[in-house]
């Protein structure tokens, strides 16, 4: 069966072809024993069964599209190993969208142990796919209790249309008017990043532990703040330190918007889709700042992007532009058009530890992050499990890269206030 090709599924692949990112999510799930390998195996096959996006490859063409693979090919999806460099190799390997099944996972059968997740972002963005880690823990906690247990479908519309037909024409217009700088743009700054060297993807985190997170929050609260509000705000004084901002420079840095806001869902999981857009911010350099101050102007600015439907504009724009020219003329401007930040932040949100339960195991750790970028584009991360926030980095850089973004993610974890 042939589904057909949705537009973030396209852009996706364009930010390969234009050498942004490698289109991938990962994610890291470490636990003191289990879960049980085979049980495990068996919960990513039924998985990929009953979830037709996951069980295809990717198809090019006049009308791109995604195909159905044979059942019997659904065993690539995991893999057990008792070596933690094959493990490591495997989370920052990228999977080839034209092969299939569109997720990979591999168990590291050790002590400690440890379950790493590859999905191709092409089909999904880090909301829903937090929605299929939950479905697997279920599948999971179903099959080690009952072993003939089935999933349920999930086949549910994959398109950009939920969040497009509930706004009025009044509503779109003013967006595309007032909005137009809120997207599209590369910025006038770059992360300073090695121009050679053995070039190899790695990704880097720093963890800051619940006590730390606990008075951040409270500190948050006082201020009528969010964490995001505080992680962002240690970006761009570490960046303005980096940089070696003169006053009133300007920085630009793009935070993604979970656009599933504009649907009033409530967690239901009903597909595997992409619905994040992007919103350009924008604070400019006052080198005499406390972090108190930054911090203000920080939430000024991300309450104001809040009130004015934010991430709408993108959306309409890449829905006119496929709508009006069709998938081969729409991929060409884009590919000629398209301006990927150089610097950029993600909030991928909290892996509920509730529901991360894979029968009577559950992880002490777990992270989730985006693509690995490319040179020179840098963008960091920021999930929470359990109390706990981990910072990211991915690149496909240097060992001297390696170094440099090890520090840097030092610096904004000092930054940030105790």
């Amino acid at each position: 069966m042939d589904y057909t090709a949705e537009i973030f599924d396209q852009i996706q692949l364009l930010f390969k072809a234009n050498g942004f990112n490698d289109h991938e999510l990962h994610c890291v799930l470490r636990f003191e024993h289990g879960p049980d390998p085979e049980v495990l195996r068996k919960s990513v096959i039924a998985s990929v069964g009953a979830i037709p996006i996951l069980s295809a490859r990717y198809v090019d063409g006049a009308k791109p599209r995604w195909t159905s693979l044979d059942p019997g090919e659904f065993g690539r999806a995991f893999i057990l190993t008792t070596a933690e460099t094959e493990f490591e190799e495997f989370l920052v390997s990228p999977v080839d969208e034209s092969v299939g099944p569109q997720i990979r996972v591999c168990q590291l059968d050790s002590n400690p142990f440890a379950v790493a997740l590859k999905m191709n972002h092409m089909i999904c963005d880090a909301a829903d796919f937090k929605q299929y880690l939950y479905y697997l823990c279920t599948i999971y906690s179903e099959l080690a209790a009952r072993p003939a247990y089935r999933p349920a479908a999930i086949i549910g519309d994959r398109s950009i249309r939920g969040v497009l037909k509930r706004f009025p024409l009044g509503v779109k217009l003013r967006s595309l008017l007032t909005q137009s700088r809120d997207n599209n743009r590369s910025g006038n700054h770059r992360f300073p990043l090695s121009e050679g060297g053995d070039v190899r993807p790695f990704i880097l985190t720093r963890s800051l532990e619940r006590d730390r997170i606990a008075a951040l929050k409270n500190y948050c609260h006082a201020k009528g703040a969010t964490l995001n509000d505080a992680v962002l705000t240690a970006f761009y004084r570490c960046l303005f330190q980096l940089l070696a901002a003169e006053p009133g420079v300007e920085l630009e840095i793009p935070v993604m918007v979970d656009m599933r806001r504009y649907l009033g869902e409530t967690g239901e999981f009903r597909s595997l889709t992409n619905l994040s857009s992007m919103q350009v911010t924008q604070l400019d350099f006052e080198p005499e700042e406390r972090f108190e101050g930054t911090l203000g102007r920080v939430k000024a600015v991300m309450d104001e992007k809040k009130t004015a439907d934010i991430g709408l504009n993108a959306f309409i724009k890449l829905g006119l532009l496929y709508g009006i020219f069709g998938d081969r003329i729409a991929d060409h401007r884009l590919k000629s058009e398209l301006k990927n930040p150089f610097i950029c932040m993600t909030n991928v949100g909290i892996l509920d530890p509730g529901r991360m339960t894979f029968g009577n195991w559950r992880p002490y750790d777990a992270f989730l992050c985006g693509s690995i970028k490319y040179k020179p584009y840098f963008q960091l991360a920021m999930s929470s499990y359990d109390g706990q926030l981990t910072l990211s980095a991915n690149l496909y850089g240097s060992a001297d890269d390696r170094d440099r973004i090890g520090s840097f993610l030092d610096k904004i974890e000092a930054q940030l206030p105790n």
